[in-house]
């Protein structure tokens, strides 16, 4: 059977000295959602795992999922007392000081009523529900910590409530008893507010990023002489964002990462680097993915003493799953670890098989509105695979250590698709003509736009697009140009010249 040439050129990407899969599929039998949410937990035979989110069925179906890991590492789901619920969020920690790891949880139930409460953790392994009042947000994200520095965990939550109206709340923690503040914060939808000690005073500050009532944010509250204040440092207002905080440089500073969709719905990502002037440093990292409605994770997946990251979400033509290596010193490169790129998902490192390094969970919807649920195993140290052939110009997407530069590339994809909406679907492949790229990613944005403008279906097709490695010269292009055609060709593939 033929098979789509942007299918075949993907595997040729091994064809250069790389690493040989590191995250190797472990469990596909989570059960897919959208609008979901997954945190790890610690359990008698490592880390287990609950999803929540909303089935695809006829009808909306919310369902929370515990999956128990077994002494041969299989999950399997098991009652534990937590509600269903989607378009919420969750997160783990020992509230009671029990030695058991308790949840809590905010969102839409399965009656559409919205939901929220902290569900301890019994001896038994079931959760119960506490008498702790916690606000029923939805949309939004909801973070245990210790803000105040009293040993003891408080909470951070956002989104919208009954109501509709919108609001971030710190739960104080006094004396076992939850008291709900308000801190004058911003309440945001579709993004998160998170929190770090970011300027070392033993309290934590606030990130929030996300849709206000009337346009979207990114702001930095400082928390001083029980209050939160403004940071007077401006960041790109965001929508369908989130921010992840983490040492990346190992200076001692928390930094960030920002990203999601800005005004326009354009995807945005940048890195802010703290320090000891409590500013933060905007790095514009060459080959750094913008993306939007998205999640992030952080840890040290290669366990080389600093943070890696990873993030899954929407570029501008189709969604990506890119775990980035931290080289030291601040630099990042995608370890094209083969993930498959979701949107609208959930993507979380855990050392479920506690073998010392992280594995990691993902799940969302891929480019072929395709639904994917599944553990990836880390299998650190794997062997290097070297092999020769003349494709090895193509990779799947540009590399991140990839210097902008005088330098020159083209644009190609192909499908099996109805692109003229006539009722006939064939085999079409589109190539652009050369270019030099003044701005990352932009020759694969404006090489989407035009095929969106001239072909009705393409919108709607199984689509994927590759950006040719970089040449030295205009001719070493065109060559590079000749042979993606050629195969294109003696494939019987239809071709379409995007030229502009």
């Amino acid at each position: 059977m033929k098979q789509p040439l942007f299918l075949l050129l993907s595997i040729f990407v091994f064809a250069q000295s790389l690493s040989a899969q590191v995250f190797i599929e472990h469990d596909k039998q989570i059960k897919p959602k959208t609008q979901a949410s997954a945190v790890w937990i610690p359990g008698s035979t490592g880390l287990d795992l609950v999803v929540s989110g909303e089935l695809i069925q006829a009808k909306v179906i919310r369902n929370t999922t515990f999956y128990k890991k077994d002494a041969s590492h299989r999950f399997r789901s098991t009652a534990k007392g937590l509600p269903d619920f989607s378009q919420g969020d969750m997160d783990v920690a020992d509230f009671n000081k029990d030695g058991r790891m308790d949840i809590i949880i905010t969102g839409l139930g399965t009656d559409g009523q919205q939901i929220a409460g902290l569900y301890l953790q019994q001896s038994n392994g079931m959760f119960q529900l506490s008498r702790q009042e916690i606000p029923a947000l939805i949309n939004g994200s909801v973070q245990f910590g210790d803000f105040d520095n009293d040993r003891d965990e408080d909470v951070l939550i956002t989104g919208k409530d009954r109501q509709g109206r919108l609001q971030t709340f710190v739960l104080v923690n006094q004396d076992g008893q939850l008291q709900q503040q308000a801190f004058g914060l911003p309440g945001v939808v579709n993004g998160e507010a998170s929190w770090k000690d970011a300027n070392k005073d033993g309290y934590f500050d606030v990130f929030i990023t996300g849709m206000a009532y009337n346009a979207p944010i990114s702001s930095l509250y400082v928390f001083r002489k029980g209050e939160y204040l403004l940071h007077p440092q401006e960041f790109k207002p965001l929508h369908q964002s989130a921010v992840l905080w983490a040492d990346f440089n190992n200076d001692g500073h928390q930094d960030f990462i920002l990203a999601g969709a800005d005004v326009d719905g354009l995807p945005y990502t940048r890195i802010f680097t703290g320090n000891k002037g409590f500013y933060f440093d905007e790095r514009m990292i060459s080959g750094l993915r913008p993306l939007k409605n998205l999640s992030m994770d952080a840890g040290d997946f290669d366990a080389d003493g600093d943070i890696d990251f990873v993030m899954a979400g929407e570029s501008l033509e189709r969604p990506y799953t890119i775990l980035y290596e931290n080289l030291g010193n601040g630099v990042f490169k995608d370890f094209i670890a083969g993930l498959p790129g979701v949107s609208e998902g959930v993507v979380r490192f855990g050392d479920f098989d506690n073998d010392g390094d992280l594995d990691l969970f993902l799940m969302g919807i891929d480019v072929c509105y395709n639904l994917i649920g599944t553990i990836y195993r880390n299998n650190t140290n794997p062997e290097r695979i070297v092999e020769d052939s003349i494709t090895n110009i193509f990779i799947d997407s540009p590399i991140v250590e990839r210097v902008r530069g005088p330098y020159y590339y083209f644009v190609f994809s192909s499908c099996f698709c109805d692109i003229d909406n006539s009722g006939e679907k064939g085999y079409h492949a589109f190539v652009s003509n050369i270019h030099q790229e003044n701005r990352d990613f932009n020759l694969t944005y404006i090489f989407n736009d035009l095929l969106i403008k001239q072909f009705p279906g393409w919108g709607w097709s199984d689509r994927g697009h590759r950006t040719s490695n970089a040449f030295i010269s205009i001719q070493d292009a065109e060559e590079g140009r000749k042979q993606v055609i050629g195969a294109y060709k003696a494939d019987n593939f239809e071709m379409h010249y995007i030229n502009w």
